[in-house]
């Protein structure tokens, strides 16, 4: 080994982090905080000399931390064996320092699917029929002269995503609407299908020469979709034919010009002979390591790291045979899960992973994402192998639940009343308590994540089910009406509010309808009916389809401008475009979005599509209302406290510091606003800049604002917008006749950290004591892990004030947030 025995790893998995500090190197380590959990990234962290975090997504940012990384380190090696989607650009970073072992354009030709068919192609090997479309859209034109069946496969998305046995024209629309929904715009590999049974080659480097470590019997499904099921190590097969294999692997890494490390490549035996279906420069995944050394003893991780000390590492004969084998279950909602402790009771089963329980939804298998977990056994041979599987599997027993999930009801002390009967959906468990206060009679439907056993004892009846989910909630909806007729329905959270509307129009409740509550929540719908309703409002924007939508929408529209998905809120998946040098950045970024969907935040999100709007200057504000019966009330308007790097919220002030003229074209604006819509009775938060055009509208929700703005309106205002929410659909509270007065101010200030692991957070309780903090909410804890901030998600926490006026207000949170806590970080020392 050289002196220098520093190595930076790019998304290093934590056993490979250990088994090169066994193999006597000192680890630098960059992971993506939101591809891995904390508890994870902890036990990467603990045998890492460093871990630092990046955005994966943000390729510039991931080269520069790569550069300065690698240089601040004095590192040796640059390596990535993790996923393929940054590999490049690490390699091509680390080429750049002379600190690459492997090439980066070996990395492209193997990872690439389009540029490893053309090497073959060039080299003579694997004869194959193919053929590369730049888009999906082009495919058709190609298997006009190609021929049905076909294989289709997105040349960047990893794993099986994507891939698909297209037979006519009508499954190749089909494909292309998949790929679609992936956010996918790159090329395309078209294949000739070919039959056989699938394999994988493991092979590993060191300068350029190449050991077959072993080969793998696949079990796929049959077209369309090819989602592997099983995996089968060592494969059986003759050992000519292995060998043919080993050989043909071996020509493509060195016509790739693989010099070191791991390689996974796949084949289909046809009967003219093996064939290279693709290949990556990485180790196998579905554990097929952990197969190998079940199998021989030989472990393909650590090799890697001897290797790249110097020292020989020599595969091992296989003595036993290893599997691992995917459970293939029904789709549906799971009501009770039996046999996993019998399972870890075999003696010949090595790993089990089933990651679902009662509530959970085994989702439609369309590829390796959406698999049902496995159990991996060994075995003598590959009959005992399978047999040892199949009676594993066997085990396994999933009970699914019917239609209406569990109902809980509590003792009612007198019979429910109707007229005074509320149906709720979703709520925290403080509105709850109110409803019940005011003596209504409650009947709630939760969500398993968000269930609380409070809201059970606090309801009369609770149904634990998916309200998002109008095919869930519908049945239940009829029963509980046919049953105890309640008089209305409500939701204040935000994936409830259409819900709710549905419910309302259903039985004719009045409140909040569908229609204006889906206009509210989709904002690009809401931009086409103000561009009609109320053109006053009206401002370019427009659906996002792909790259070139971005560039078509700033030469019409002029920079900057701003892309949002439709239908989230907390600044979440937003990005400013301020030039054309933004385009391609923001793009990439919105790819990996709809990839890979919500990574933090509530699981009752999902990212859907995405708007394009002209960007709106001048200062931001939102305002707290009420409707009666068609008649407006504004009760608040808060002055937004903004970063314009970014989209996180850092605070609010209220009452915002406005001049009497503001404040009454902001209040005549709400108005409009949601006449246009449609809003009738309850609560509503809307958003807007106060431009040189005047007011215009950023957004608005038929819900009372978050961020602890409620608390802030009763400070300032001693009115409780949830109270009246509850209570105004039985008329339970007098109709407010005008904006009130303010008798307070309060700023909330939206906690930022560090990147990091947070240390240790000191001085809650000492402000939670004092008579002028309304409330200190912390998310961080000890080994809490912080990105920079991008949205509202990404706060440690917020911290609520009350002051006479607004200027006292924000001085004092500015002062607090600076000197009354502390959030210390690790590598940082106690102050």
């Amino acid at each position: 080994m050289t002196e220098n025995h520093r190595i930076l790893m790019v998304q290093p998995y934590r056993q490979l982090v250990e088994k090169a500090v066994a193999a006597g190197f000192e680890v630098v380590s960059i992971w993506d905080p939101a591809l891995q959990s904390e508890a994870y990234l902890r036990d990467v962290a603990r045998h890492s000399r460093a871990l630092l975090y990046a955005d994966f997504a943000d390729e510039a940012a991931l080269r520069a931390l790569v550069r300065e990384t690698a240089l601040a380190h004095d590192v040796a090696h640059v390596l990535h064996l993790g996923k393929e989607s940054t590999m490049l650009a690490t390699a091509q970073e680390a080429d750049a320092l002379g600190l690459a072992p492997n090439p980066p354009e070996a990395v492209r030709r193997l990872n690439d699917k389009a540029a490893m068919r053309e090497l073959l192609a060039a080299h003579g090997l694997s004869p194959m029929r193919s053929a590369v479309a730049d888009t999906a859209g082009q495919v058709a034109p190609l298997l006009g002269d190609f021929g049905y069946p076909a294989v289709v496969k997105p040349t960047r998305l990893q794993g099986s995503a994507g891939v698909r046995l297209v037979r006519s024209p009508d499954e190749l629309r089909g494909w292309q609407e998949e790929v679609r929904a992936f956010g996918y715009e790159g090329q395309v590999v078209v294949e000739e299908f070919l039959e056989g049974p699938e394999f994988s080659v493991e092979t590993l480097s060191a300068d350029g020469r190449h050991q077959v470590v072993g080969i793998t019997a696949k079990q796929v499904t049959d077209g369309p979709l090819f989602v592997e099921t099983g995996q089968l190590f060592p494969a059986p097969l003759p050992a000519e034919t292995a060998d043919a294999m080993g050989e043909l692997v071996t020509a493509l890494l060195d016509a790739a010009g693989h010099r070191f490390g791991p390689a996974h490549t796949e084949i289909i035996l046809t009967a003219a002979g093996p064939r290279i279906v693709e290949s990556q420069a990485r180790l196998g995944g579905d554990r097929i390591p952990h197969l190998i050394r079940i199998a021989t003893g030989f472990d393909i991780e650590a090799a890697i790291f001897e290797s790249l000390a110097g020292r020989p590492v020599a595969p091992g004969a296989a003595e036993r045979s290893a599997a691992i084998s995917f459970f293939q279950l029904e789709p549906g909602r799971i009501a009770r899960v039996e046999g996993l402790d019998a399972i870890r009771e075999l003696a010949y089963a090595h790993d089990l992973r089933f990651p679902y329980g009662p509530g959970d939804e085994l989702p439609v298998t369309v590829h390796s994402g959406s698999r049902h977990g496995y159990v991996i056994v060994e075995g003598a041979g590959p009959r005992e192998v399978e047999e040892r599987a199949g009676a594993a599997e066997a085990l396994l027993r999933v009970t699914y639940a019917s239609e209406l999930l569990n109902a809980v009801m509590a003792e009612p002390a007198q019979p429910m009343v109707p007229e005074r009967t509320l149906l709720v959906l979703g709520h925290l468990t403080e509105p709850l308590r109110i409803a019940k206060s005011l003596g209504l009679n409650v009947i709630l439907i939760q969500h398993k994540d968000k269930f609380d056993p409070e809201q059970a004892r606090l309801a009369d009846v609770t149904f634990v089910a998916d309200f998002t989910d109008w095919a869930v909630v519908e049945p239940l909806a009829r029963a509980a009406h046919q049953v105890w007729n309640f008089a209305a329905a409500i939701s204040l959270t935000e994936p409830g509010l259409e819900i709710a509307g549905r419910v309302n129009d259903l039985f004719g409740l009045g409140g909040t309808s569908y229609e204006t509550a889906r206009l509210l929540r989709d904002k690009l719908a809401m931009r086409r009916h103000l561009a009609e309703a109320a053109p006053q409002f009206a401002i370019g924007a427009g659906p996002l389809t792909d790259r070139e939508s971005l560039a078509a929408f700033g030469r019409a529209h002029g920079y900057p401008f701003v892309v949002k998905p439709v239908d989230l809120t907390a600044g979440f998946g937003i990005f400013k475009v301020a030039g054309p040098e933004d385009v391609d950045t923001v793009w990439q970024r919105i790819e990996a979005l709809r990839v890979g969907g919500v990574d933090r935040g509530t699981t009752l999100y999902q990212v859907a599509g995405y708007l394009m709007e002209e960007y709106i200057p001048g200062p931001e504000f939102s305002v707290e209302s009420f409707s009666f019966a068609g008649r407006h009330v504004v009760v608040a308007i808060t002055e937004k406290l903004v970063d314009e790097t970014h989209f996180a919220e850092l605070g609010h002030a209220m009452p915002a510091r406005l001049g009497a003229d503001d404040e009454r074209r902001i209040e005549e604006a709400v108005a409009a606003f949601l006449d246009a819509v449609g809003l009738q009775d309850g609560p509503a938060h809307t958003e807007l800049r106060l431009s040189p055009r005047g007011p215009l509208l950023i957004e608005g929700h038929n819900r009372n604002g978050g961020g602890r703005i409620q608390t802030l309106v009763q400070a300032a205002y001693d009115i409780d917008l949830v109270r009246y929410a509850l209570a105004w659909p039985f008329r339970l509270v007098d109709a407010l006749e005008g904006r009130p007065e303010a008798r307070a101010a309060g700023c909330v200030r939206g906690l930022i950290g560090r990147p990091g692991t947070v240390a240790e957070v000191t001085g809650v309780e000492e402000l939670r004591a004092r008579p002028d903090v309304l409330a200190v909410d912390i998310a961080a804890r000890k080994g809490s892990v912080v990105r920079a901030a991008q949205d509202n998600w990404d706060r440690l926490g917020l911290l609520a004030v009350t002051a006479p006026d607004t200027d006292k207000a924000v001085l004092l949170c500015e002062e607090l947030a600076a000197t009354g806590l502390t959030v210390r970080m690790e590598g940082e020392e106690r102050s």
